[in-house]
């Protein structure tokens, strides 16, 4: 046991296997929401992703989706993030372990007289036959370090299993994203920084401070939010080195090697030079490299206004009881007393550390205008985990002083070892189920086919060639990517991201792959328009008054030129109509979406073949529900239009097909997030609306 708790790597093993086991079982089959089928997509194929790019991701990516396990390469890549995330928790045991057993050692103590104690804050003391005991710069091993050091490691286990079973955190493990690989490597990185400031009198600090070095320049390979780390690591850097020749000699000693980490991003100009199946991008000249690995598209929601900013920093305190329920919660408050009442270490404080880790993450994420912004949190729990560890150490402490026993077998000391280590295991397994049993639903990916089969219900029933305009991202273009492209499902159908037709001039290349004869037909129309759209978005000038106009011409060019192949738009333009997008076409209801004429008609649709594996998934929120929506409100107004024209059969039948989406009607709402509940509404209230209409049927 003495041996375990000596060495912390084997407790990290511990938890990171711990947490894979359990993360498998939460594991989601198939695609998930958002960007998981375009990841995939690159990983498999080696392409280049949305910026930043993710150069290292892809490359780590492509191992994964190629190894020879069963399933399919999105299972595969499924259980690559489940690795990486379990490897992160890891991670922290030994970043926490580092913090907890050399850079939080007891305030300095002022003895007066024999016996007496009273806390000092650190300076020499002058009194008449008073002594000053002033704290080690680091604390000095004695002979019986290895057991002293087992309630740190133990401590340090704790606040990887929380950190493990926190709800963003875990919500990482159960599909393909980026964030797990950076949830891998930020913990290293502070290790590794922390123990390059620790040993730099031993010859350690050479090889830490390069392996940190090369950590970091691969961490920014992988995702470029690691600058959010800059903070609390300067601050510790030039404390301790202050800001001197020392202190930029060792920055360029350390350069080359984070360096050698950056030069991952090679691949991506010399892979999109080769034109890969999904080349987001096209980064193959410096000019767009540039622009992708600094996300200039994405840059439009950053710093949007004080609104966005108010919105994202009242949901992020809303999240925290959340994260790690409200005994965690309530930890990390006695964390932060427990990190200030430890002593300065070489001139720096483990508290000023973990606040700049947390404030540096927070305020750069609530100015990002997103939905989906829970991930960009990630360092901000981690340090409020770190917070909860410390907490549990004054907890601990105090339980062993309150309760320790005092028997002529055993020194007061050893008792009060043993209560503490008592205690702190009790409590961190009370509080890790108590997480696993507040966020084992929220993060229960098993049952999600939804992706999946709302790309194939839309694939499959569309007829031979063809062509299909949405701004449904999130629901089912990006996986109609994968399943397109590495699953071959209905590569006839030529999917249009209408979002990137109108403002992503790199997507034309993409699309004139697919289908160079479509383009082929409105190649003066696109030339004109592409003009403007490049101009407009390297920032150069253009003439405003004449993009519009030009979007409408080449769009109208584009439907109306290629009406020889069947061509639909899904749900959402029919509800915001775009009025520049082929105005003088009319769409009409077809079943799974709506086809476009030249002339109001009718049409009569196939009965379409709907594929819907809801298990209960997630039961309400704003992904699963407008997942449903999307999908019935096409399928309900074609049985509308049916019902009008006299045809019940036909409306029965379309009903029945809009109404396997319900979701649970008699679901609470109240726990939603206001965007979340305003949708479960409209979705209660849509379906409500289909069963009274087909139950007039019977």
């Amino acid at each position: 046991m003495e041996r375990l708790l000596s060495r912390p790597v084997y407790l990290a093993a511990f938890v990171a296997v711990a947490a894979f086991v359990v993360y498998l079982q939460t594991l989601a089959p198939s695609a998930d929401f958002i960007d998981a089928g375009e990841l995939a997509t690159v990983c498999t194929t080696l392409g280049i992703a949305h910026p930043t790019g993710y150069p290292l991701f892809t490359l780590v990516g492509w191992v994964f989706a190629h190894l020879p396990i069963g399933g399919t390469a999105i299972y595969r890549l499924n259980i690559m993030a489940a690795f990486f995330t379990a490897m992160g928790a890891g991670g922290v045991v030994l970043l926490a372990n580092e913090l907890f057993q050399n850079w939080m050692p007891e305030r300095s103590q002022r003895v007066k007289g024999k016996g007496q104690q009273v806390k000092g804050k650190g300076q020499k003391s002058k009194g008449k036959n008073q002594s000053y005991v002033a704290p080690a710069s680091l604390p000095v091993p004695t002979p019986d370090s290895g057991r002293q050091a087992g309630t740190p490691a133990l401590l340090a286990s704790a606040t990887g299993l929380i950190t493990a079973f926190s709800a963003t955190w875990w919500a990482q493990s159960a599909s393909i994203e980026v964030y797990p690989l950076h949830l891998f490597m930020v913990p290293l990185v502070l290790v590794f920084f922390l123990r390059m400031l620790r040993n730099e009198e031993t010859e350690k600090p050479e090889k830490d401070g390069r392996v940190f070095a090369l950590l970091l320049g691969l961490s920014f390979a992988n995702h470029m939010t690691t600058i959010l780390l800059a903070p609390a690591c300067l601050y510790m850097f030039f404390a301790r080195y202050k800001i001197s020749k020392l202190a930029w000699k060792r920055v360029l000693r350390l350069a080359p090697f984070f360096i050698a980490g950056l030069l991952v991003y090679i691949y991506m100009p010399i892979r999109s030079a080769q034109f890969p199946p999904m080349d987001w991008g096209h980064t193959a000249t410096f000019d767009a490299f540039r622009r992708h690995v600094t996300a200039k598209q994405f840059q439009i929601w950053m710093f949007t206004g004080s609104g966005a900013a108010a919105k994202q920093w009242a949901y992020f305190w809303h999240r925290v009881p959340q994260e790690f329920t409200i005994v965690g919660a309530l930890l990390a408050l006695v964390g932060l007393w427990k990190m200030f009442n430890s002593a300065s270490v070489r001139r720096t404080h483990i508290l000023a550390f973990t606040l700049l880790l947390f404030f540096g993450c927070l305020f750069y994420s609530i100015n990002y205008d997103i939905h989906d912004i829970d991930s960009y949190f990630l360092l901000a729990f981690l340090a409020v985990a770190l917070w909860i560890g410390a907490g549990m150490m004054s907890v601990a402490r105090w339980v062993a002083v309150t309760f320790r026993s005092r028997s002529e077998e055993q020194t007061p000391g050893d008792s009060h070892r043993d209560l503490k280590v008592t205690a702190t295991i009790a409590l961190a397994l009370l509080l890790g189920l108590v997480e696993i049993v507040a966020n084992f639903s929220d993060n229960n990916e098993s049952g999600n086919y939804m992706v999946e089969d709302y790309t194939i219900n839309m694939l499959r029933n569309l007829p031979p060639n063809a062509i299909i305009f949405s701004t449904q991202w999130d629901f089912w273009v990006s996986g109609a990517f994968y399943y397109q492209l590495v699953e071959h499902v209905r590569p006839d159908v030529l999917v249009i991201d209408k979002a990137m037709l109108r403002d992503r001039p790199w997507y034309y290349a993409e699309l004139e792959k697919r289908a160079p004869e479509v383009f082929r037909r409105v190649k003066p129309e696109e030339d004109a328009f592409l003009k403007l759209l490049w101009a407009f978005d390297k920032g150069d000038p253009y003439d405003g008054n004449a993009i519009a106009p030009a979007y409408e011409s080449f769009t109208s060019a584009l439907v109306e030129r290629n009406l020889d192949r069947p061509i639909f738009v899904t749900q959402e333009m029919m509800d915001e109509k775009d009025d520049l997008f082929a105005p003088k076409m009319k769409p009409i209801p077809a079943g799974i979406a709506y086809r476009l004429f030249q002339h109001d008609t009718t049409l009569d649709a196939a009965t379409p073949k709907i594929v819907w594996r809801d298990k209960g998934y997630r039961l309400r929120d704003y992904y699963t529900d407008d997942s449903r929506l999307l999908q019935a409100l096409p399928l309900a107004t074609y049985a509308a239009e049916r019902l009008r024209l006299g045809d019940t059969v036909a409306a029965k039948r379309f009903f029945d097909d809009a109404l396997l989406f319900t979701p649970d009607l008699a679901a609470k709402l109240d726990g939603l997030s206001d965007r979340d509940r305003e949708i479960a509404e409209a979705a209660n209230e849509k379906f409500e609306q289909f069963q009274t209409l087909r139950n007039q049927l019977h």
